[in-house]
């Protein structure tokens, strides 16, 4: 599903750095690449994150959007117009709030 959400928001004008699994040496190597924002596509059905892995995200120096990966799979599944415009909405919104401070 990284592939197909790559794509997506590629085809709403974002750029897209890295993709990878939820884990600590993955969000590890993106603290070395500038970013804007980190987007987790959570499943319900993933374990709970590790301690260490939860403290990286509550502390990430950039805006962590959370997106439900069921959503995802329905939309690569039914090719759903909408979850693409409603998810780059998100995103702006998220980063218009962090332009204004207001987080």
């Amino acid at each position: 599903m990284c592939h197909y959400l790559s794509r997506l928001l590629e085809s709403y004008g974002f750029e897209v750095v890295s993709t990878g699994p939820l884990n600590e040496e993955f969000l590890g190597s993106l603290e070395l690449n500038p970013h804007d924002m980190l987007l987790v596509d959570c499943n319900e059905d993933t374990e709970f994150p590790s301690q260490q892995l939860e403290s990286m995200l509550v502390n990430w120096r950039e805006p962590v959007l959370t997106n439900d990966s069921m959503a995802t799979e329905i939309s690569l599944q039914q090719g759903d117009p909408e979850f693409g415009n409603q998810l780059a909405e998100r995103i702006h919104r998220l980063l218009a709030r962090r332009k204004t401070g207001s987080e």
